[in-house]
């Protein structure tokens, strides 16, 4: 892998480079650890939560040329990560052939009880990174809605769920959400594109925003519009993962024809949660006590 993290739970990653490690460990323990003939350099798998052995920091492997990059340590490292095998051998960067496997994590996972409880305290980052990303003003009842199919479907079980895609899960676990009555921000890509193929909606100035408009019908007209989080992607490439998920707004007529409005595929990077959770100043109350009332029997 090219990329760690100090600590486990959500916190930063950064790239495996030699100035990077050195300042952001400050080269003290337990990153840094004296061996018998050796010095051994750790940090924190971004993925799994697991401890690693980043190889060929101070000189090139034995890969002609290769870059410093992180392996798995199979074992615990005392002041910094445990070891999990559950979660090790679901890990993208656990070996080079890696591949999704159907079915859900062990509920003993010790990085799915992270993430649910990720998702507890930090619902409202959450929904707020599925409204940028996407252009929909995510309301009270629409995010409750969520919580609930995601508690309903495990999804914080899911094999390719990890403290980095905590909002896109929270959507791949949805089934598919009308869009009637519901609110976009005017200036986004979604509600340009609504307004361009659907002739049937009217999209009204919201009364309490000026940043956003309500999709509702023309007078005589019937549109069904929906939406979903689909075609998730993980794929590994050399020592870094690159993972995607598609936000896809689509009507559907009684003949039960499907026309696209709005597909749009959302590149998930390592730290646009972390990034959020740490620029929000301000934390919205009503959602973290919905997330706290909603998750109380599964933590």
């Amino acid at each position: 892998m090219d990329i760690f993290k100090l600590k486990t739970g959500i916190n930063p990653a950064y790239k495996i480079t030699k100035v990077n490690f050195e300042e952001k460990t400050l080269k003290e323990e337990p990153y840094v650890q004296k061996q018998v003939n050796t010095v051994s350099y750790y940090a924190v798998c971004p993925k799994c939560d697991n401890p690693i052995q980043i190889v060929g920091l101070q000189k090139n492997t034995s890969e002609s040329g290769r870059k410093p990059y992180g392996r798995h340590n199979k074992g615990d490292v005392i002041g910094l990560a445990p070891y999990s095998e559950i979660d090790y051998l679901e890990c993208p960067f656990s070996n080079p052939s890696w591949v999704k496997k159907p079915g859900k994590r062990s509920p003993k996972s010790p990085l799915a009880n992270r993430t649910l409880r990720a998702m507890r305290d930090y619902f409202d980052c959450v929904i707020k990174l599925l409204e940028e990303r996407t252009g929909l003003r995510f309301s009270r009842n629409l995010a409750k809605q969520m919580l609930e199919s995601y508690l309903l479907d495990e999804g914080w079980l899911y094999r390719q769920a990890t403290l980095n895609n905590i909002p896109w899960i929270l959507g791949e676990s949805s089934p598919a959400i009308p869009l009637f009555g519901r609110y976009l921000y005017k200036d986004s890509a979604l509600s340009q594109a609504i307004h361009t193929k659907c002739t049937d909606i009217a999209l009204e100035p919201a009364a309490y925003s000026a940043d956003l408009v309500q999709i509702r019908n023309k007078p005589g007209q019937f549109i069904r519009l929906e939406f979903i989080f689909c075609n998730h992607q993980q794929t590994i490439k050399g020592e870094s993962m690159q993972e995607t998920i598609d936000f896809w707004v689509f009507s559907k007529n009684n003949a039960g024809h499907v026309d696209t409005i709005f597909r749009k595929t959302i590149p998930i990077e390592a730290n646009d949660l972390v990034n959020l959770i740490q620029e929000s100043e301000h934390r919205n109350i009503q959602l973290l006590a919905i997330a706290k009332e909603l998750t109380k029997n599964y933590i």
